[in-house]
């Protein structure tokens, strides 16, 4: 038998199934949080007092399923959590841990009106002048959220199980990427986007495929579990890891999407200022703005393949520098002269990088399994059992 290695700092709990394996989320991440409002659901929550390095400290109160207000308040005061429950305030804490009794319950956070649901428990402190909410969430209910947010328009089955299985992998590649801050990971597209628990119009296909391919990842054939990155549209190429970062992945390399084609977000076009756009090519080469950079770049074009540079007199301008600074959704497009202004004619929408959701879309709709699917945008790559995890 075959194990999967993987050096953590701290350990997955005392199991290596999934189900055991508890993630903390940092939720509303690109907000400054100074106040919310938290309602938990039906059953038994505790609200525990927590020392500033989060040690659990006493608690604060007991709700009980009688209970007929069971909204909290949580305001920044400070360095401290004021804690308030329907005009009682119950005190001023370092931090605060809400905690379930019952791992299915749900509770729901209001910030700024916008409310939004979710498993498991919350941590709420003071980092860094504003509220930090965590969620703390074993890692298939997290999963299930994933897929939603990040895919879950289309029902297709096999999209979902794929979905779910990058989901999963990305999760345990990455836990230790906010560890420093007090989390694993955040709710955003700089980990993967988590906006609540799976409750919306595809939940069952969504719950069904995250159950069909549970404790599931996908591994190098070192074991290694991938960079399980994703994006939306190829535009009918996907990209190199080294393309787009600095860093080269045997199991990350261009590959010819035609399931991308025509569907989806597959095509796009933005009018740009051609004076600033000249200019940033010019200024980024380190070259004169001359009418002969001008006519490479309006010439430039992706008839070899999808083209990762844009390269003039010797030297090379990376596009996603040019996507970065114009806002465009993708590296692949070319220019049209329109007098006073260029139009950028692209394909594909996201980085490139890995699985184009619409292609994998296009492929569950065709007949593929959720390992074809994988097989098709990752190379040399296997799927592998958590329970074989050991960790170093």
């Amino acid at each position: 038998m075959r194990f999967l290695k993987v050096t953590l700092l701290f350990t997955l709990l005392l199991s290596l199934d999934a189900h055991a394996v508890e993630l903390k989320v940092r939720i509303f991440s690109t907000l400054n949080i100074s106040k919310t409002v938290v309602t938990p659901d039906t059953g038994v929550y505790y609200l525990l007092a927590l020392s500033s390095d989060l040690k659990k400290l006493d608690t604060i109160y007991d709700m009980i399923p009688e209970d007929s207000s069971r909204t909290l308040y949580f305001q920044q005061k400070g360095k401290e959590v004021l804690v308030s429950r329907s005009g009682e305030k119950l005190g001023k804490y370092a931090a605060v841990y809400l905690k379930s009794s019952h791992p299915e319950k749900e509770f729901r956070v209001d910030v700024n009106r916008n409310g939004r649901v979710y498993h498991g428990n919350l941590q709420v402190r003071v980092f860094q002048g504003y509220l930090q909410l965590v969620n703390i969430v074993n890692m298939e209910h997290y999963v299930a959220g994933v897929v939603e947010s990040e895919g879950g328009h289309v029902d297709k089955l096999e999209f979902f199980k794929a979905q779910a299985i990058l989901a999963r992998t990305f999760a345990l590649k990455n836990l230790e990427k906010h560890k420093s801050d007090g989390y694993n990971l955040k709710d955003d597209v700089t980990s993967q986007v988590y906006f609540s628990k799976c409750h919306y119009k595809n939940k069952d296909s969504i719950l069904k495929a995250v159950w069909l391919t549970r404790d599931t990842i996908l591994v190098t054939p070192e074991c290694e579990p991938i960079l399980g990155v994703f994006h939306a549209n190829s535009g009918g190429f996907t990209c190199a890891a080294n393309d787009v970062w600095l860093t080269s992945l045997d199991y990350l390399k261009t590959v010819p999407d035609s399931f991308s084609v025509g569907v989806g977000s597959y095509s796009w076009t933005k009018e740009v200022n051609k004076e600033s756009f000249f200019k940033y090519y010019a200024s980024s080469l380190g070259v004169s703005n001359t009418a002969s950079l001008q006519k490479d770049i309006l010439n430039f074009n992706h008839s070899n393949g999808r083209q990762a540079y844009f390269r003039y007199s010797n030297k090379k301008l990376k596009l996603t520098r040019v996507r970065s600074r114009f806002k465009l959704k993708s590296t692949y497009f070319t220019v049209e002269d329109k007098g006073e202004s260029l139009i950028l004619h692209g394909k594909g929408f996201g980085h490139g990088v890995g699985m184009a959701q619409d292609g994998a879309i296009n492929m569950a709709a065709k007949g593929y399994d959720y390992r074809e699917i994988l097989y098709f945008y990752y190379s040399d790559v296997e799927l592998e059992d958590l329970k074989y995890l050991i960790v170093d």
